[in-house]
């Protein structure tokens, strides 16, 4: 089985350390990627929803593969067979993601974000000013269907072909729309749409600053 595994950064070096990675069960193919090696179009949209095309779309421009690993620039490669047993615990299921370690919904993660605006956070302002947060949580709050319990956290995480099936329509082409309809903030998209998908997932051990495949 063939493995992608991508970071990206646009606008600031990559930081993280990847190591390559042994395996005698997968093809497993290190992709880094960034200004010098991708166009950034930078006259077409910002670098942070830029970034989200390699990390919710590398399957656009590498179809041929069974797996698809995302990791942020931020988290480097913990070992040599950290890809591998990634791959492994997610055997049974389409996808794995790491549970958020400090809130439990959407609607929390949407409030907490709008109070740090108000507040005049740099740091979330930079991010999120302008961004229709409120306007993305009304959406989901009206469908009768949601069932808000439940937050995850989108440094780390990898999916199945399978997920994408459907080249048309699929989890990975629809949470992009959301980022660029709604905002980049991809965290309060994720879980809405893999209700809706109904994707076969399961969460991984540990939390995505502090795990065994990763680290910070």
């Amino acid at each position: 089985m063939k493995v992608l595994v991508t970071t990206a950064s646009f606008s600031s070096p990559l930081y993280s350390t990847w190591i390559p990675q042994e395996s005698n069960k997968y093809d497993i193919t290190l992709n880094r990627i960034s200004d010098q090696s991708d166009s950034a179009r930078p006259l077409a949209m910002h670098p942070r929803l830029r970034a989200k095309m390699p990390k919710m779309l590398s399957w656009e421009e590498y179809p041929d593969y069974d797996y698809y690993i995302w990791i942020d620039s931020s988290f480097s490669i913990r070992e040599i067979t950290s890809i591998e047993r990634m791959v492994d615990y997610c055997i049974g299921a389409d996808a794995c993601f790491f549970k958020h370690s400090g809130r439990n919904s959407i609607n929390e993660e949407a409030n907490f974000v709008l109070d740090l605006i108000k507040e005049g956070n740099d740091y979330i302002l930079n991010r999120y000013s302008g961004e229709k947060i409120e306007e993305q949580l009304k959406y989901y709050n009206q469908d009768k269907d949601w069932n808000d319990n439940f937050l995850i956290e989108c440094g780390t995480f990898i999916y199945s072909s399978n997920v994408i099936k459907d080249k048309n329509h699929n989890l990975m082409k629809e949470w992009f729309y959301h980022n660029c309809l709604w905002s980049v903030q991809d965290q309060l998209s994720l879980p809405y749409l893999l209700q809706k998908f109904k994707t076969n997932y399961k969460l991984f051990k540990g939390n995505v600053y502090n795990n065994e495949y990763t680290k910070y």
